[in-house]
């Protein structure tokens, strides 16, 4: 009976520490959440225009880092050219 009493009150204080630190986790403004869901729905489609060349993973890193403040633009080189594996593109032409 102790044992159970005793393993009732572990977990008690278990499910205590766990609401402690989920209710101190910060949590992103619903706006912030809105601009990084538009940010990777844009980096999958650069991913689906452009193919293996563009480094979707890498870009949706980016949006969650950055937390959807710079939106990768598809039809714009200069703005996602940290995304393009130029080596990719050098063997699709050359072959």
């Amino acid at each position: 009976m102790t044992k159970v009493l005793l393993m009732t009150f572990i977990g008690l204080v278990v499910a205590m520490l766990l609401a402690q630190h989920a209710l101190s986790a910060p949590v992103a403004p619903k706006e912030a959440v809105n601009t990084i869901s538009i940010c990777i729905a844009n980096c999958a489609q650069c991913h689906d225009i452009l193919g293996d060349v563009f480094e979707h993973r890498k870009c949706s890193r980016d949006c969650v880092r950055n937390r959807g403040t710079i939106i990768p633009d598809c039809t714009s080189p200069i703005a996602i050219k940290k995304y393009l594996i130029l080596s990719t593109l050098g063997e699709m032409l050359s072959s």
